[in-house]
């Protein structure tokens, strides 16, 4: 399978600018009034990582570098910046983007050796490792962002992880949560790799456990595709499905944590199943729509009942690029 990957990393460059990634775009222009968000910066940093042969983008990683330093202010890591070029005065002490930078800046001090990043993780880490009563999908973020630079720590999250998920199973319902939501494929991916860490073999149990029931639920077997949850409220443990919209974060999350789960396991089924969430940006989904801009490289928001969402944001790339590198890690295989 040939990977397209050259447009999309010029269309990432295109809706960045000297301060960072900029997070939303209107049709395929970045739309500066939304602002820039740590979230995809970090994941940007990311992107730059896994494509470092990309001249271009070595030379843009300093930038979103720079934004994920600088967003760390007040013994808070801030996340959004305004377009009057202040820091959106809600910044969590306890969200999502924390982990990802973690996640980030974690890979980059691995890779780089950077002393004063690695500074800046132990500050980063250090605002949110005591915090009680955080949500699977933030601790989810923590083992991600703890794998590189906190190995001993992975333990810790991954038994939280495992408590919350023991508590809310129940016999027809094998998740963390009450709902099924976005970034879905994040948790069992943090499992996985909790399960790569340290070798517990509970973390691997859950983690295939709850993929394998998470995939049952997503796969339209009508239309042989994936179909995943919509935002309009999720697929609820009550019943309720909302069908639309369906996000291209969905697509991603699933390839990354099919492509690792191929990586402990072996079984090729998810090689298999990596490559058939890829399909669904190519159009293999339940509206036949093909979700890539083959002219400009963007990808588009997300489709809804009636029609695609023009609009190609940051996060939107970021989850197909970030799933071409993990593709291409067993396209040898």
């Amino acid at each position: 399978m040939r990977l397209k990957k050259e447009k999309q990393i010029n269309y990432l460059l295109k809706i960045s600018d000297q301060i960072g990634l900029v997070e939303h775009a209107t049709f395929d222009e970045p739309n500066y009034e939304e602002g820039w968000c740590v979230d995809d910066n970090a994941r940007a940093i990311q992107v730059c990582l896994a494509f470092a042969e990309n001249k271009k983008l070595e030379e843009k990683l300093p930038v979103y570098v720079d934004f994920v330093s600088l967003a760390w202010r007040q013994g808070r890591l801030f996340n959004d910046f305004n377009r009057d070029l202040t820091w959106r005065d809600d910044a969590s002490t306890s969200g999502e983007h924390i982990g990802r930078a973690l996640s980030a800046l974690g890979e980059l001090v691995n890779k780089r050796s950077d002393f004063k990043i690695k500074s800046l993780t132990n500050k980063i880490y250090g605002s949110i490792k005591n915090q009680k009563n955080l949500s699977p999908r933030v601790m989810a973020q923590l083992i991600l962002g703890s794998k590189y630079l906190y190995p001993n720590e992975v333990k810790k999250w991954a038994d939280r992880l495992i408590g919350i998920y023991n508590k809310e199973k129940s016999a027809d319902w094998r998740w963390f949560e009450p709902l099924v939501s976005y970034d879905n494929g994040r948790i069992p991916l943090a499992l996985l790799t909790a399960f790569e860490i340290t070798g517990g073999k509970k973390y691997l149990k859950t983690g295939i456990k709850t993929l394998n029931w998470l995939t049952d639920l997503l796969w339209e077997k009508n239309k042989d595709c994936f179909s995943f949850a919509g935002n309009g409220g999720w697929i609820q443990k009550n019943g309720f499905r909302a069908v639309f919209d369906q996000q291209p974060v969905e697509a991603g999350s699933m390839i990354e944590v099919y492509c690792l789960a191929y990586k402990v396991t072996g079984e090729k089924k998810y090689k298999k199943l990596a490559k058939a969430a890829f399909d669904w940006y190519e159009g293999k989904n339940i509206k036949n729509q093909k979700m890539i801009n083959e002219t400009g490289g963007g990808i588009y928001d997300g489709f809804g009942e009636k029609e695609v969402n023009q609009n190609q944001g940051a996060e939107a790339v970021l989850s197909y690029l970030l799933a071409v590198a993990s593709l291409e890690s067993i396209e040898s295989d």
